[in-house]
């Protein structure tokens, strides 16, 4: 697995990089040290703690010094809507302070302000990142889901070197304006959600409620140009729809949600010849 500079900055981050979003969800807690020592052993490094508990709970497994931790703060879905996002100063802070305990670390390798916040000044959100730095709790700072004008706001005030974005062959707005931005300003761009919620894989179907608004007939058109490409690989769909996201020029780690450890190792080992990744290209444009 070969190592990408984030933007312009030093740290070098794997390819692929794991989430641990299912961890103790789908995926069964006693599976998750093989899934860690896989993705370590096949040369990944970056390790996104969607479940801070889960991970704490097998990071005695491995040494920590193998691997770039990157978390977010700043946003709570469990809260009721309106109230969801807070990057004040104060709730930045202490949410930094509470992942850090969770984890049992003394810092973090990368962590992001996960929502744009307009109630708070973006100068606020910035001196955060800021203290967060300078008081090495933090090594890099980055932003999620944030569109083109808010990371270069962002990025004029502290130099971000991450900006996070959901990308698959289903959803490509970031290409429209996140990933100019992004290059222009030195930005490394993390791919999220490859597989679109599951509906370029069919495990949720493009109608389903649960599922983003993808637009069906043409998420079904993809999901099927997607699944007749990866039958004549001889790889599944999922292999397929994460090798386009991390063959892509502008995307310096592609973000999996693995269930066992044979998962990290199809993603990483999958390649998608020329022809094909451009048929897949034109396709979902």
């Amino acid at each position: 697995m070969d190592l990408r500079t984030l933007g312009q900055s030093g740290l070098r981050v794997s390819a692929i990089g794991l989430s641990t979003a299912q961890w103790g969800q789908r995926v069964a807690l006693d599976a998750t040290p093989g899934i860690l020592t896989a993705f370590l052993d096949a040369g990944g490094n970056l390790v996104d703690v969607a479940s801070p508990e889960a991970f704490r709970e097998i990071k005695g497994s491995v040494s920590l010094r193998e691997v770039v931790l990157s978390a977010a703060s700043g946003a709570n879905p469990a809260l009721p809507a309106g109230r969801r996002v807070n990057c004040s100063r104060r709730a930045l802070l202490n949410d930094l302070d509470a992942l850090l305990a969770e984890l049992g670390v003394e810092h973090l390798d990368l962590w992001s302000v996960a929502y744009w916040d307009p109630h708070t000044p973006v100068d606020e959100v910035c001196g955060a990142l800021d203290h967060a730095v300078t008081t090495g709790r933090v090594r890099y700072a980055g932003v999620r889901d944030y569109s083109g004008w808010q990371l270069a706001a962002t990025h004029a005030r502290r130099g971000v070197v991450a900006a996070q974005v959901p990308y698959s062959l289903l959803v490509r707005e970031a290409e429209l304006e996140v990933m100019p931005a992004a290059e222009y300003l030195g930005v490394g761009i993390i791919a999220a959600d490859p597989l679109a919620h599951g509906v370029l894989t069919g495990q949720m179907a493009p109608d389903d409620p649960h599922a983003p608004r993808l637009g069906g007939q043409r998420a079904g058109k993809i999901s099927e140009a997607l699944r007749t490409a990866a039958e004549g690989l001889g790889i599944s769909a999922a292999t397929a729809a994460v090798a386009w996201v991390r063959q892509r020029q502008a995307v310096a780690s592609t973000l999996v949600e693995a269930r066992d450890p044979g998962d990290i190792r199809r993603c990483m080992q999958a390649r998608l010849p020329g022809p094909i990744q451009k048929a897949l290209d034109d396709i979902s444009r």
